[in-house]
This record gives structure tokens, sequence and C-alpha cells, in this order.
């Protein structure tokens, strides 16, 4: 038994120094996404979720086409500040809360061959943004008035699907941090929403051209309306992660630790007033350093 267990370790090995790959991902909609972040990009969180957009989709490259991969994505807090809108733009208004690590989120077509992801591509568009940590849908929980960025995962999988914690490559995309708002504050960013989401055709003001067209597609837009909205209300399907990809995935993390340099919108920070007195309490507060 042991020998045979011993020439299977060894066939994985040599399969696996057989792989050369250089997994690359690429940001789809970029110009849309740097659009937005020169507004300062909002994106709402509610407690059931709400989707993203722009959302992450990406062109994969540099994978072997016969070896599997999972694709994941997380949220990551871009920085430790809370922010306010505030005279038409984002400043930092104080010391932020601290964000608990939780698990990113699978995508549900992992996992899948390299040739079929580099033909698909990976498209986030199941993800939901929430507010309430004991959510159970798999939303991702974020901290509202809280700056963030995706950050994506790439890793390869042994003939067997488990996870190779070596092969983890992460990536984090240009324009796309983002504050988390329960509601809008930016009218701009408001508006380009609108007209952009096809998801918002019914907070458009209708033009000419499309009055001239109506009444030619009344019953394709009123069907395409429905499908829409069946969709919007659909729950979102997220695979569980196993433990030991969690565990995986988190000695990623830590080895990675600090790759993100944050920067604040505003490097003016507010004093924080001070109080009159002592107490015991000022014993076991953090010293301002």
């Amino acid at each position: 038994m042991s020998l045979l267990l011993s020439d299977l370790a060894l066939f994985i090995q040599n399969n696996e120094k057989s792989v050369d790959d250089k997994p690359h991902a690429e940001l789809e909609g970029q110009d849309l996404w740097k659009e937005f972040s020169v507004k300062g990009t909002e994106m709402v969180i509610t407690k059931k979720g709400r989707r993203m957009f722009p959302m992450i989709r990406t062109k994969l490259y540099g994978l072997d086409w016969k070896s599997k991969y999972i694709m994941m994505l997380e949220m990551v807090q871009y920085d430790c500040f809370r922010y306010k809108f505030t005279n038409g733009k984002w400043e930092v208004s104080g010391k932020g809360d601290i964000q608990p690590i939780r698990a990113p989120v699978m995508h549900p077509g992992s996992p899948k061959t390299g040739e079929d992801w580099m033909k698909d591509g990976a498209c986030f568009k199941m993800l939901k943004l929430s507010n309430d940590p004991m959510n159970a849908d798999g939303h991702i929980f974020l901290n509202s008035m809280h700056r963030y960025v995706p950050r994506f995962h790439i890793v390869r999988c042994d003939c067997f699907g488990n996870p190779i914690f070596s092969t983890f490559k992460s990536f984090v995309f240009d324009h796309t941090d983002f504050i988390a708002v329960t509601a809008y504050q930016n009218i701009e960013v408001t508006a380009k929403k609108i007209a952009n989401n096809p998801f918002a055709k019914g907070f458009r003001k209708p033009n000419l051209e499309e009055k001239q067209r109506r009444n030619s597609r009344v019953l394709k837009k009123q069907e395409t309306v429905e499908s829409s909205s069946e969709d919007m209300d659909q729950p979102s399907i997220l695979p569980n992660i196993s433990n030991e990809l969690m565990a995986q995935w988190q000695l990623a993390l830590f080895s990675s630790y600090g790759s993100i340099q944050p920067e604040p919108l505003n490097l003016k920070i507010p004093d924080i007033p001070k109080k009159s007195g002592f107490g015991v309490l000022d014993l076991l507060a953090e010293p301002n350093l």
C-alpha cells in the first residue's frame, strides 16, 4: 500500500512539474471604471445585498489548457479611514472601523480548465455587497463610508481538484477602489450609473429617437424589462468554500500582506477633539503615535 501511495505522490509531483503556466488577468471595461474613479466610485450596500456596477469582469491569459483553476474575489479595506461626502467631494472624516477578515467569493464556475477560463473569462455578476454582518447568503459584508478595492485570485488545482498553495496569483486592478454607501452621495455618480447600467433603464429620460421607435418595439421591450427584473430578483447562488481552500487562501493572503499601497482620498485628517480630565480608561487606550 505504501508503495502505491509513494508512486502516486511521485506521479502527482512529476505531473505538476510539467505544467508551465503564467496566469494573468486583465480587467474588462477599464475605461468605464476610470470614468467612475474620476468622480469617486460609490457602491451601494443593503441588508439583502446589492450587485456591483460596474461589475468585476476579467479576461484570463497564460493558463495551462488542461489544468483546472479556481477563481476567487474579495473586497479589501483600502485604508484605515472613514470618509464623508461634503462640498462635492470625498474627505477623510476620522479613523475607520476594523474590517474582519472574511472568506472570498468563489466563482460558481470553479473549478474548470484553463482552456475554458481563457475562452469565457470570469465575471462576478452574481456578487452582492451587504451591510449585514450576519447575512447567510454569502454576500460580502462592508462597512458604510469606508474605502475598498476588489482583489482577484487565481489558484491552480492538482489532478484531484485540490488547490495548490504555491500557485496562488493575486491581482488588484487600477481605478477599481470605491466607497461603500447606503445611498448615493454624488449626483454625478448617480447619473452615470443610470446612463450606463442596463438595469436602470426605467430611470432614464426618453429621447426623441426612443419615442419614434417605441411603438414598434413595445412588446419586445416589455419582455426585456421583465426578464431583467427576474434576473435581479433571483438570489445569488455562490458555492461554499472548503475548509482546505479557506486555509490555503489565508496563507496566501498573509504572505502577500502589504501589497496594496493605501492612500486616502484626501490627506487632510481632522483633529480629534480633546477631552478634559483623565480617567482610568485612558490607561487602557492605545497611545497616540
